[in-house]
């Protein structure tokens, strides 16, 4: 599993996680899913919370586009259930608006845009994809609740569209620290790099 910038190996074939960043062209965060609900069932919710909070300041500084990605904005369940998605996740969705809502620390911080998702991925029947035309988003960094669901098929949606999809690690999760890490590698051997919080900081300034 490669987790930093190192320049690509012998050959022809570059391995996703060594994928360098470009510094001239523009950049978004995209944070998926902190919804309130799930969040506070989370062991790592602090850390995720405290370093999506760093990042949405590096970000706003730098200039560079900051876009948040969960349910419904006022927590509204939604009318039109994938019958899949049922089978497979039963109803996440609260009666309580509040608990569908993404958490307040974000939704009050700083952002450009808000993303209502439709399913795993961001892309999937929104806006995103417009957004990042009208922005030129070439590289987005990608943090959230699950590293293995949501961040992740957005990330594979992200690089289908030619735009690299970095992640970053501490600022995304799993359950469990181990579930976490495969995440990770998974993400670096097919999709692209990964980098920590403290990392994205110092590429931005």
């Amino acid at each position: 599993m490669r987790t930093d910038w190192d320049s690509p190996g012998v050959g022809h074939c570059v391995h996703p996680g060594a994928l360098l960043p470009t510094y001239n062209q523009m950049k978004a965060l995209l944070i998926i899913d902190m919804i309130v609900r799930d969040v506070k069932k989370r062991s790592d919710r602090k850390s995720l919370i405290s370093n999506q909070l760093k990042l949405i300041l590096a970000f706003k500084k730098a200039k560079q586009k900051i876009i948040l990605a969960g349910g419904d904005k006022s927590g509204k369940p939604s009318k039109h259930v994938n019958p899949v998605m049922l089978r497979l996740w039963g109803h996440e969705e609260s009666k309580n608006p509040k608990e569908n809502k993404v958490i307040p620390e974000l939704l009050n911080s700083y952002y450009d845009y808000y993303i209502n998702k439709k399913g795993y991925s961001a892309f999937f029947k929104t806006k995103l994809e417009s957004i990042c035309k009208k922005e030129k988003i070439k590289e987005i960094y990608l943090a959230g609740i699950y590293s293995g669901v949501c961040v992740y098929f957005s990330a594979a949606d992200a690089a289908m569209r030619g735009i690299l999809p970095i992640l970053v690690t501490d600022a995304s999760g799993a359950p469990n620290k181990k579930l976490h890490k495969l995440n990770i590698s998974r993400y670096t051997d097919i999709l692209g790099p990964a980098i920590t919080t403290n990392k994205v900081l110092k590429k931005l300034h």
